[in-house]
């Protein structure tokens, strides 16, 4: 199987230990196989050679899982993941791609709603034109560290900014330490976009000494300063939904839906008539709404 058919893969960090499970269903519930399930790890090339073969481990009914050791994911390149087994007296086969990367320690320690974010994040930049495999033209450089580790570190910075570009002041953080991670089950799409413009901003950074090209009897080189401004573009495009969403946000942390503060009368509530100084603040107030 040519390695450039697939390049929707499951992203291993070199060295990474990652388990992988198949659910067997029979009947439309959990079932075990027939006999054991057997798991081969392959290069994904032309010589597909075997980096591994062996028996799944089976935790429960109709599960079936494997775990790459670090030795076993130590060369980068593009994997396939082959499950052998048999259901029913009918032999079956279920494949999982894989891609072994740079190693990204900032990765791996992240919890799995985390790592989905990069994941979804870095879909987005999967179908650019300039690279072979995926991603943008930056990756072809040697010197360049675009990948999941650098996502996972611009990550930590989205979140720093959703606490601190409006109010409320917030504490959320990408681990639980020193404050409250941040709830991705109801707020994931903000944090995704976050994220994404932030990649956008690097991107733009990143192009910011790009040379002219310089032809002549020597080496030329090609001229891509206006990567820069192509990115811009995007980014332009990108941080008015990223500031729609995030009103949204700050203002479902504002505590504005208190119905027993508003229907009193405002902050102040409804005391009636006063001569008291400086009464004025203790008269009713016109709500305001948000749309």
């Amino acid at each position: 199987m040519a390695a450039d058919e697939y390049t929707d893969r499951a992203y291993v960090s070199r060295y990474g230990a990652a388990e992988f499970g198949l659910q067997v269903m029979r009947q439309g519930v959990p079932g075990d196989a027939d006999g054991p399930v057997m798991v081969a790890l392959l290069h994904d090339d032309d010589a597909a050679t075997e980096v591994f073969s062996r028996a799944a481990d089976h935790p429960g009914a109709g599960k079936y899982s494997v775990r790459l050791t670090s030795k076993e994911t130590a060369v980068p390149g593009p994997y396939v993941l082959v499950w052998t087994y048999a259901v029913g007296g009918s032999d079956e086969e279920w494949r999982v791609w894989l891609e072994v990367g740079k190693a990204a320690p900032e990765y791996d320690v992240l919890a799995d709603p985390m790592k989905g974010i990069i994941e979804q994040t870095w879909n987005r930049f999967s179908d650019l034109f300039d690279y072979a495999t995926e991603g943008p033209h930056l990756q072809t450089y040697i010197q360049s560290n675009f990948g999941r580790n650098r996502l996972a570190q611009l990550l930590r910075i989205a979140v720093g900014r959703l606490n601190t570009m409006a109010q409320p002041y917030q504490t959320y953080t990408i681990d639980g330490d020193g404050g409250a991670s941040f709830p991705v089950a109801k707020w994931g799409s903000l944090l995704e976009s976050a994220l994404y413009v932030e990649c956008l901003r690097h991107l733009v950074r990143s192009y910011v000494e790009q040379p002219e090209v310089q032809s002549g009897s020597g080496v030329s080189r090609l001229d891509r300063r206006d990567y820069k401004d192509r990115w811009e573009e995007v980014l332009a495009v990108e941080e008015p939904v990223l500031k729609q969403q995030l009103d949204v946000f700050k203002i479902s942390h504002m505590g504005l839906g208190t119905a027993r503060v508003l229907v009193s009368g405002g902050a102040y509530g409804r005391w009636g008539n006063t001569r008291l100084p400086l009464s004025e603040a203790a008269r009713p107030r016109w709500l305001t709404r948000f749309y």
